[in-house]
Formats: structure tokens, C-alpha cells, sequence
């Protein structure tokens, strides 16, 4: 086994709900994930510089900046990394062909579709 297979891969939660937050990062964490947390736009955007994570899973309602405003500051920047975009409010399919994003889940969550989605969503990064 190589080095690159030994590192743990990094996701950053964005989410101002803690508690979908922390169900999330203990889901995550125990499927050998590294987790970081960020509850508002501009703590994502500030985390994201910090932490580099290998995949972003980002709420769209939330205090500071949107989902919506964190995503196109990122498509602004040139950030390439894979996101999987969630939210309980609106629909959720009708804006993510709006915004040409590929990866999405619906808030409650179907645990299953939500963990094959942010495998998804990494492995088509490692393409």
C-alpha cells in the first residue's frame, strides 16, 4: 500500500444546523474520514484555504453567505474540488441545474443516497 492510499481523506461540513452537522461528522468520521466543521459562509470560505479538504459538503441556508454565494465564490476562485450540495428548503434539483452542480441531497436525509452520493462525488475527482 502506497502513502496516498494511508492518508485519510478530508471533508469539510457546512452547515449552520449543528445538529446535522455533528450526525454528519460522526457518519463521516466512522467511515475513516478526516473532519472539519463550518457553521456559516464565511467560516466555509476561511476553512476551505485552511484545511484543502478533498471534498465539501455545503448547506445553502446558512448566516453570512449562502450555499449558493459560497459555491460561485468558489467556481469564482478557481477551487476544483468535488461538493455536494444539501438543503431541506426549495428544490433543491431545480437549482442545481441552475448552477450546473452534479452532486445533491435533499435534506432529511436518505443516509445510504447521501454516503453513495459524496462517493460519488470523490471518486469522480480522482478521474
Amino acid at each position: 500500500m502506497n502513502q496516498s492510499n494511508l492518508r485519510k481523506r478530508k471533508v469539510l461540513i457546512a452547515d449552520d444546523d449543528d445538529d446535522s452537522r455533528i450526525m454528519l461528522a460522526f457518519i463521516l468520521e466512522e467511515e475513516g474520514w478526516q473532519v472539519q466543521e463550518a457553521s456559516n459562509g464565511k467560516e466555509t470560505i476561511e476553512k476551505l484555504i485552511e484545511v484543502q479538504p478533498d471534498l465539501l459538503i455545503l448547506d445553502n441556508r446558512m448566516p453570512e453567505f449562502t450555499g449558493v454565494e459560497v459555491y460561485q465564490h468558489l467556481k469564482s476562485q478557481g477551487f476544483d474540488m468535488p461538493i455536494v450540495f444539501t438543503t431541506a428548503y426549495g428544490s433543491l434539483q431545480e437549482l442545481a441545474c441552475k448552477l450546473d452542480i452534479t452532486y445533491f441531497v435533499s435534506k432529511p436525509y436518505d443516509i445510504p443516497k447521501l454516503m453513495q452520493t459524496i462517493e460519488s462525488a470523490y471518486q469522480a475527482s480522482l478521474r
